[in-house]
C-alpha cells in the first residue's frame, strides 16, 4: 500500500516527526523555530537567496554557482570570501560524507582532527556539528547567501540546522537521491523525506520567510534527452509546494548540442508554470533557472579541454539569459577542487558572463523551435501519465510510475529503477532515445527519434547500439560531441 499522498502533513504530526529528527545530535536541540524565523527576518536582502536571483535577472547579470565546503570554520569563511571576490553571491555549501550519512560522531572526530592539524580531514563542511553559533558566524562573515547540499539520510537534519542558521535555499531533489545517491531507498522513502522538508519550508513561508527549493530531478548516468529529468524536477517542485513551500528553482543540464540546450532553457520554466497552475497552486515564485554543467559526463583530463568544457556551459547559460550557472572547476577530475582552480575557472566564466549576458542578442531558428516542441511534448506526456496513474495525486502517481518504468533513466544506481531506456546522439549531437522502455512518449515523437537515429546509422554505415551510446558518453571528455570512433574518417 502506498503511504505518501499529495496532502500537507498535519502540524501536530509534523511536530512529532520533528522530535525524532532533532534527537540524533545535541546541536540540533539548539534550534527554536520562533528564534529561527526572527533571525531570518533580521537578514538583509543581500543574504536572501531568491531575491538575489531576481536581482541578477533584473540587472541582466550572471553569477557562478559553485560547490564549496571545507571543515574548519575559518577556512570555510576564507573560501567563500574568495568566491565572493569573484562575483559569487549564491554559494552551495557542500556537507561532508559523514554528515550526509548521519554519522555525526565520525564527523566530530574529523572536525576535531582538522582543527588540531590545520588540514581538512573531511570532504565538506560538517554543518550539524558546527551548531548554530558557528553557522550564523559563517552566514554573517560572508557576502551573499548559502545553499547547503546533503543527501536523503540527513536531509531533514541539515535543513533544520541550515534554515535556523540563516541559510534560505536548499535542494529538495528526491529523484536525484533516488537515481544517483541512495541505491537502496525506495522512491516513497525519498518522497517522505522531501515532504518533511517541504513542510518545514511551509512553516517558514507562513511566517514570512521564503526559502528556495532547488529542483534537480532524476539525473541520468548516460546520454539521454532531458525529458524525464525535467518531468521529475516538476514533480519535486509540486511535492514541496504541496507542503506549503512558496519558491522553487529549476535546473537545466546543458549537454553540448546548442539548439537542444537553448530549447530546454526556454521550455523548462514554461512547463513549471503550466503544472503549478494545473494543480491549482498560486503565488509560487520561480526564482530563476540554473544553467548547469551536466553532471553525468566524464570530465576532460587536460586543463585546456577542461576550460573549454566549463566555458561552453558559461556561454550557453549567458545566451539563455539565466541568472546563475553551475560550472565545475577545471580540476574537477582530480578530486576536491583547489582554491586556485576556483579562481581560474570563474575568472574565465565571468569574462563570458560580463561580455555576453548584457547584450540583447536573440538566437532563434527552426532547429531550436523544433527541439522546444519535442521537449514540451515529451515532458507533457510523461507528467500527464503520472497524474493519471495517481488519479490526480502526483505523489501516488510518482510511486506507481517508477514501479511501472513510466519514469525511468539509464544506468541508475537504484535497485528499484527499471533501467530500460537508452540514449544516443544524432548527427548534430542532439540526444535522442535509442530505447524507450515504458516511457509514455507519443508515437509521432518516437518516430522522430527513430528517424534521427536512422540518419546517423546510414551516414556512418553501422548499427546504432549500446556500444555507440557509450562512445557518445565518453566523447565530451575527449573534446568531441559525438563519439570519436563514430566520426567519419
Amino acid at each position: 500500500m502506498i503511504r505518501v499522498r499529495q496532502k500537507q502533513i498535519d502540524w501536530d504530526k509534523f511536530l512529532e516527526m520533528r522530535k525524532e529528527v532533532l534527537s540524533v545530535w545535541p546541536t540540533l536541540k539548539e534550534i527554536d523555530l520562533e528564534d529561527a524565523v526572527a533571525y531570518q527576518k533580521s537578514l538583509p536582502e543581500s543574504k536572501i537567496f531568491y531575491k538575489q536571483l531576481q536581482k541578477l535577472d533584473t540587472e541582466k547579470r550572471m553569477a557562478n554557482f559553485p560547490r564549496a565546503g571545507t571543515p574548519i570554520l575559518e577556512d570555510e569563511i576564507e573560501l567563500v570570501r574568495t568566491l565572493n571576490s569573484l562575483g559569487v553571491i549564491c554559494t552551495p555549501l557542500t556537507t561532508d560524507s559523514y554528515t550526509r550519512n548521519l554519522q555525526f560522531e565520525k564527523a566530530q572526530q574529523g572536525l576535531e582532527e582538522s582543527i588540531r592539524t590545520g588540514k581538512p580531514k573531511l570532504n565538506g563542511y560538517p554543518i550539524i556539528n558546527h551548531g548554530l553559533k558557528n553557522n550564523r558566524k559563517l552566514v554573517e562573515s560572508v557576502d551573499g547567501c548559502l545553499d547547503p547540499r546533503c543527501s536523503r539520510k540527513a536531509n531533514s537534519q541539515v535543513a533544520e540546522m541550515a534554515f535556523a542558521s540563516g541559510m534560505n535555499a536548499m535542494p529538495c531533489s528526491f529523484f536525484a537521491w533516488f537515481g544517483g545517491y541512495d541505491k537502496k531507498a525506495t522512491i516513497e522513502e525519498c518522497i517522505e523525506t522531501a515532504q518533511y522538508m517541504g513542510r518545514l519550508m511551509g512553516y517558514y513561508a507562513e511566517n514570512g520567510v521564503i526559502i528556495n527549493a532547488d529542483c534537480h530531478g532524476w539525473l541520468p548516468n548516460g546520454v539521454i534527452p532531458m525529458s524525464v529529468n525535467i518531468a521529475t524536477q516538476i514533480i519535486e517542485a509540486l511535492i514541496v509546494i504541496g507542503q506549503g513551500a512558496k519558491c522553487v528553482m529549476p535546473q537545466v543540464n546543458l549537454q553540448g548540442c546548442l539548439a537542444q540546450d537553448l530549447a530546454d532553457i526556454r521550455t523548462v520554466p514554461k512547463l513549471y508554470k503550466k503544472y503549478i497552475e494545473k494543480l491549482g497552486y498560486k503565488d509560487i515564485i520561480i526564482s530563476g533557472v540554473v544553467g548547469s554543467q551536466v553532471p553525468l559526463y566524464p570530465y576532460p583530463q587536460d586543463v585546456g579541454s577542461a576550460f573549454g568544457y566549463s566555458t561552453y556551459t558559461a556561454m550557453v547559460a549567458a545566451l539563455g539569459k539565466v541568472p546563475i550557472a553551475f560550472i565545475k572547476t577545471i580540476d574537477e577530475a582530480l578530486g576536491v577542487p583547489s582554491t586556485e582552480s576556483h579562481v581560474q575557472t570563474y575568472k574565465a566564466c565571468n569574462w563570458i558572463f560580463n561580455v555576453i549576458r548584457t547584450q540583447d542578442f536573440e538566437i532563434d531558428n527552426e532547429a531550436i523551435r523544433q527541439e522546444e516542441k519535442i521537449t514540451e511534448a515529451e515532458v507533457t506526456a510523461i507528467l500527464d501519465k503520472v497524474l493519471d496513474m495517481g488519479d490526480g495525486d502526483v505523489a501516488v502517481g510518482a510511486v506507481k510510475a517508477v514501479e511501472a518504468g513510466v519514469l525511468d533513466s539509464p544506468f541508475s544506481i537504484s535497485i528499484y529503477a527499471k533501467d530500460k531506456v537508452l540514449g544516443i546522439r544524432d548527427l548534430n549531437g542532439a540526444c535522442r532515445y535509442l530505447e524507450f522502455g515504458n516511457l509514455p512518449i507519443p508515437e509521432d515523437i518516437k518516430d522522430f527519434h527513430r528517424q534521427k537515429v536512422a540518419e546517423r546509422a546510414k551516414a556512418e554505415g553501422r548499427e546504432m547500439n549500446y556500444k555507440v551510446s557509450l562512445e557518445d558518453f565518453w566523447a565530451i571528455s575527449k573534446g568531441q560531441l559525438i563519439g570519436k570512433s563514430s566520426l567519419k574518417k
